[in-house]
């Protein structure tokens, strides 16, 4: 197994080479940093807006802010979370408005009117005595995961009066992210592989619909690699989902990975191996990512990795 002090020297020395991109200088004409960071987070975006969390060094808790358009990020305006960033996700109601969905310390939902500021927390979908986390939202839908007795349920439900609650639709040892769009869900499990704590991660793809699952793509460990996949984002046009897949250790094979539904079809633009979070803003600012070092710190080597930027528009003309 690969230490992380290995990986660490071994894409520092890669950088300072050249042979690696920085995440200020990824292959796409010139990203725009919307934010440097002091810790880790994670990024959601819809229709251009933009949030992410802040870790605020006096509190040492997470609050939420957010980016307009490409704009400087301000502050939301909810309470601050203790147990890491937001697992946060933006999407719409059922009439169409901008909303976002994440999880607080006590392991239920809360669902954000980005509009108006109104949170609520969303009960029909909390379990009492069980926790919640990741999830996503889309029309009105709320998908998210729940662990119970050693297998991770991802289950979906919605918020209206006549709700009954959620229903489960997979059920596997390990889910690890899951993102709805209009018809379908995309998901994230993982399998066995050459790297214990990581091994493979298969995305898949479900249509809510008629129940048809298949598997769309795989990052695999091994050798000097540490292959890993970002939570996939919900793209509008053309229809599909939009992941990061990167590839520690080499230094190759970091891509922004797009998976057409109507064709079928991958297509990839330059990634990096940085980059721990994924979100789609649209067509005019691309994606917004958010980078670090191996997920678990800002700086190595008088470099700082921490950072949110917009990728501006994209082209996914590259070989896998």
């Amino acid at each position: 197994m690969l230490s992380m002090s290995r990986i660490r020297s071994s894409l520092f020395t890669a950088a300072v080479a050249g042979a690696v991109l920085a995440p200020a200088a990824v292959a796409q004409g010139a990203p725009t940093t919307l934010a440097v960071e002091q810790s880790p987070t994670r990024v959601a975006a819809w229709d251009g807006v933009a949030m992410w969390s802040r870790l605020d060094p006096v509190t040492n808790r997470y609050v939420l802010v957010t980016s307009v358009g490409g704009a400087a990020p301000t502050n939301v305006g909810v309470a601050s979370r203790a147990g890491g960033p937001f697992d946060i996700d933006l999407g719409t109601s059922s009439s169409g408005a901008t909303y976002a969905v994440y999880t607080r310390d006590d392991g239920d939902i809360y669902r954000l009117n980005v509009t108006t500021g109104s949170e609520v927390k969303v009960t029909k979908l909390s379990s009492p005595t069980l926790a919640e986390r990741d999830p996503t939202i889309q029309r009105g839908l709320i998908a998210f995961i729940r662990r119970d007795r050693g297998f991770d349920q991802l289950r979906v439900g919605e918020t209206t009066s006549a709700s009954k609650g959620s229903r489960m639709i997979v059920k596997r040892r390990s889910i690890v992210h899951a993102e709805l769009g209009m018809e379908h869900i995309a998901y994230v499990v993982t399998g066995p592989g050459p790297i214990s704590d990581n091994g493979a991660r298969y995305m898949r793809i479900r249509n809510l619909r008629t129940g048809a699952d298949r598997q769309i793509y795989r990052a695999v460990s091994g050798g000097a690699n540490y292959a890993n996949t970002t939570r996939p984002t919900y793209v509008v046009s053309p229809q599909g989902f939009m992941w990061a897949r990167t590839n520690l250790g080499s230094g190759t094979g970091n891509r922004l990975v797009r998976y057409s539904l109507r064709s079928s079809k991958l297509e990839y633009a330059q990634g990096s191996p940085f980059i721990i979070s994924t979100a789609w803003a649209g067509n005019l600012l691309g994606a917004v990512t958010s980078s670090a070092l191996a997920d678990t710190a800002c700086d190595d080597g008088g470099v700082h990795y921490c950072q949110v930027s917009l990728t501006g528009p994209l082209e996914f003309n590259l070989r896998p």
